[in-house]
């Protein structure tokens, strides 16, 4: 009898593991879902899978005939991954510890490659694609998603007009600098792919909006907490990062007062590469 008609998950407990798509990714992750193409017997590698997705989601898409990888520093996130591979049942998938620099994988094997939101938080950038290059089959789809430069804009906005006010530049260069570490502009990116030896067939950019009661909401919001208060923190000397965030906070919630909401923008692109 076929493993689906027999298959009976006992709902009570799989909850646990049945979060497959953190909010945050979720945006990123859908489109990327849209432009991967698939194949039967494919070799798949996911870059920074975090706690699974997507290469729990494309290892359940393909099916047994393909083999899924998952590469992840973060112990505790693959211990999270392997849980849901556990309870789904799935053979066709491993998530193991690795970085995007340094691949643990025999050279031309993978038919597909996938980053969601994961090559911003690579430490080499050019370096990660040499690897998935090398890697790789010839003709081997990459897609991978990033959020972009002007993520958040309108926080930025406000955290510069606080800081320039207090007359300080270099705190505000130090903010330059910390987006650029963390969100290179896409024509760098397409650079370093097309000197790595892949061809960009399109680049999809688009936005979506994180939408709050006000700032006082925002920045004790989980997401925000965990992604974005320590990066801003080190932009500040210790001793006036009290004074400042309560300015911050006091005018994004004028703007709420006044706007009915706080409105974050954040714009990514999905590329969608083959080796040559």
């Amino acid at each position: 009898m076929k493993d689906y008609l027999i298959k009976n998950y006992d709902v009570n407990s799989i909850i646990p593991i049945i979060d497959e798509l953190p909010l945050w990714s979720a945006h990123f992750g859908i489109k990327l879902l849209e432009v991967i193409k698939m194949k039967p017997g494919m070799n798949v590698l996911d870059i920074a899978s975090g706690l699974g997705f997507p290469a729990i989601e494309i290892a359940m898409r393909l099916g047994d005939s393909c083999k899924v990888w998952g590469v992840e520093p973060w112990k505790e996130a693959r211990e999270r991954a392997n849980e849901k591979i556990i309870s789904l049942g799935l053979k066709n998938i491993e998530i193991i510890d690795g970085v995007a620099e340094k691949l643990l994988f025999e050279n031309d094997l993978f038919d597909l490659v996938v980053s969601n939101n994961g090559i911003n938080n690579v430490q080499d950038i050019p370096k990660s694609f040499s690897e998935i290059h090398r890697a790789s089959k010839t003709g081997c789809q990459f897609v991978f998603t990033m959020n972009l430069d002007g993520s958040m804009h309108e926080f930025y906005s406000v955290f510069h007009d606080v800081l320039l006010k207090r007359g300080m530049d270099n705190e505000i260069q130090k903010m330059k600098e910390q987006i650029y570490e963390k969100r290179k502009p896409i024509i760098e990116i397409e650079k370093w792919l097309n000197e790595t030896g892949f061809y960009i067939n399109n680049i999809i950019t688009d936005n979506f909006k994180m939408r709050y009661l006000n700032g006082t909401a925002m920045l004790n919001h989980f997401l925000i907490q965990i992604g974005f208060i320590e990066s801003w923190l080190k932009i500040l000397p210790e001793d006036k990062v009290n004074a400042i965030f309560s300015e911050i906070e006091e005018r994004l919630n004028i703007i709420a007062e006044e706007e009915g909401e706080i409105v974050m923008t954040i714009p990514y692109s999905t590329f969608d590469c083959f080796k040559i």
